[in-house]
């Protein structure tokens, strides 16, 4: 039987990324990147799946799966948010430590932030 499960080396068109700090169940301090990417068809091009990349909590890249795009993001974002309430004092947006690898943004991600820094930088106009 061929696996039909996708097989994503990493997490190149992310929807949401950000790093978490928490407590561990022997109570160190930790910090982990949780990434999500954007849904994609599987091969059957009926369902779809959404891949999570969390550091420290899956091995690898995991995916969620639905029937849509939606349904593929809602499970992936259900995931994330079990994780949240089962780890202890949670802050997101933590710094990055030392030995996390923050993947080179890609120049579609580049373009998009400096049109952005530009239109904030522009005179208002009056009228």
């Amino acid at each position: 039987m061929k696996d039909w499960r996708p097989k994503l080396a990493a997490i190149d068109d992310p929807i949401a990324d950000d790093y978490w700090s928490y407590e561990t169940r022997d109570g160190t301090r930790r910090t982990s990147r949780v990434t999500i990417g954007r849904p994609a068809p599987l091969a059957d091009k009926r369902d779809w799946f959404c891949p999570i990349l969390f550091e420290h909590v899956t091995e690898g890249i995991y995916y969620s799966y639905g029937v849509g795009p939606v349904d593929a993001l809602m499970n992936a974002m259900y995931f994330v948010r079990r994780r949240f309430y089962a780890l202890k004092e949670v802050q997101p947006r933590a710094k990055p430590t030392a030995g996390s690898k923050r993947r080179k943004e890609s120049k579609r991600n580049e373009a998009a932030r400096s049109k952005t820094k530009k239109r904030a930088a522009a005179p208002k106009g009056t009228g």
